[in-house]
């Protein structure tokens, strides 16, 4: 964050000299002590954000792959002539143990095709499934897996 507020006062100021460099270096220094007495900054957070935005891009590619799995067997029903789904209404816990986490995961299971969570009452989900296949590994699914590293990262 020091560095940031650095570059950041480098290119306000629109060019290079001593003295911009060097009153920089103060003001970046007095900012980023205000910023870890009285906005309950820490470098170590500082390092769980940057690890939570690697973990957060890992969740996204894997919403990305999994929305397109989901869509080609969705697919699968209208296109192939005689496939009968079979129509599923599963319940399952995880040990999720955050809000944002859990509304996380019910937001994922509903934008992959197939899926639709109904409820998520303390902790338990309700999912819809266009068919019994769709509902295999929902409770311990890499979308799980990933939001449980999250939360570790957040403790």
């Amino acid at each position: 964050m020091y560095l940031f507020l650095l570059a950041l006062w480098i290119i306000f100021n629109g060019r290079i000299t001593l003295e911009i460099v060097l009153l920089g270096v103060v003001l970046a220094a007095a900012v980023f002590a205000f910023m870890c007495r009285f906005m309950d900054y820490s470098i170590g957070k500082e390092k769980n954000i940057l690890m939570l935005a690697g973990l957060i891009g890992r969740y996204a590619l894997v919403l990305i792959v999994e929305v397109i799995k989901s869509t080609l067997g969705a697919c699968r029903f209208i296109l192939v002539p005689g496939a009968n789904p079979q129509p599923l209404i599963c319940r399952f816990t995880t040990p999720l143990q955050t809000d944002q986490a859990r509304a996380l995961l019910a937001n994922s299971i509903t934008l992959t095709p197939g899926t639709i969570t109904v409820s998520l009452e303390n902790g338990e989900y309700t999912v819809h499934c266009l068919d019994r296949s769709m509902a295999e590994g929902l409770s311990d699914s890499r979308f799980v897996q990933l939001l449980l590293r999250m939360e570790e990262v957040t403790r």
